[in-house]
């Protein structure tokens, strides 16, 4: 369904296209008519616009290999810089332009360092978001193997039995600018960032086993430069893949950096959008982050189910 001349790309070359360079660019086009963005928009800030986006995984080259041995002849062209280059190339943005993988982390990752760009005058404006397709069977033999799949068929966030994720696929992406130009420039604001931080777990007990006190440390830091006192905070969009790993150590790091504010329990709701979507791997940071700037639009907290 991806019509390649409205982006003037040829059928030939969009064939050979990973479908996550396409989705992700049909996705910042409708993200700029949600914006009410055009072209003569970014040629107002000299068309200085990053883009970020998260991807960890390509495995369109298994299909396009099996397509050759069919006798289909089109030329792959499968690369994560090139899911990002594609939108700056399109929308001629002069930004930084960068594809990231920090396995599920990575479209948060990407709207982080989106913030940092503008901050350090980088950008005017940034595309953020993340993309993640389920392409051959081979992904799924991959997770099997690390036995992170759920033996059932649902993703049990925080729940009693969790066994493990499913795994979903999804596209977004949210256009960033400073809050004070947002304002002058009359845009439909949908959120506000106040502050964002990254770090990495170190080492721990094994090497996708994640780290509570660094958890704990980050989630200090962000809250201490946001200025916002936690004890006010009522919700808390969470990572938890249901596992029964993973989401405990979460927990674990969520209340030892409030603990340093308030002994207060029972104020703040916790959820993930996995249990609805399932696992989306690069994706799943903007799923999240969008979950629950749609629930400040619309002043409610969606449902984390089973």
């Amino acid at each position: 369904k991806f019509d390649p001349l409205f982006f003037n790309i040829s059928p030939r070359e969009a064939e050979g296209m990973d479908p996550q360079e396409r989705l992700f660019l049909e996705t910042v086009w409708t993200l700029f008519e949600d914006a009410g963005y055009t072209s003569r928009d970014f040629a107002r800030v000299n068309n200085e616009v990053g883009t970020f986006v998260g991807v960890m995984n390509c495995n369109y080259e298994f299909l396009s290999g099996e397509a050759y041995g069919q006798g289909i002849t089109h030329d792959a062209h499968l690369a994560y810089w090139s899911i990002a280059n594609r939108v700056s190339y399109y929308f001629n943005f002069m930004g930084p332009s960068l594809a990231l993988d920090t396995a599920c982390s990575s479209s948060l990752t990407a709207v982080h360092l989106a913030c940092e760009s503008i901050k350090r005058g980088e950008c005017r404006l940034a595309v953020a978001g993340g993309v993640h397709l389920i392409l051959h069977p081979v992904h799924y033999q991959r997770l099997s193997r690390l036995n992170m799949i759920s033996m059932g068929r649902s993703c049990n966030a925080f729940a009693k039995g969790a066994d493990g994720f499913i795994d979903g696929e999804g596209v977004g992406a949210v256009l960033l600018k400073p809050l004070a130009q947002a304002t002058a420039d009359g845009d439909r604001i949908y959120g506000v960032i106040k502050s964002s931080a990254i770090n990495s777990g170190g080492r721990t007990n094994g090497f996708t086993v994640p780290n509570p006190n660094a958890q704990a440390r980050l989630i200090a830091k962000t809250i201490q430069d946001s200025g916002i006192h936690p004890r006010t905070i009522s919700y808390v969009e969470a990572h938890g893949t249901g596992t029964a790993l993973g989401d405990p150590i979460e927990i674990a790091g969520l209340t030892r950096a409030y603990r340093e504010h308030t002994d207060d329990r029972q104020y703040c709701a916790i959820g993930s959008v996995k249990s609805n979507i399932g696992h989306l791997d690069s994706a799943a940071g903007i799923a999240g982050f969008i979950k629950t700037v749609l629930a400040l639009k619309y002043k409610l907290i969606p449902p984390t189910i089973h």
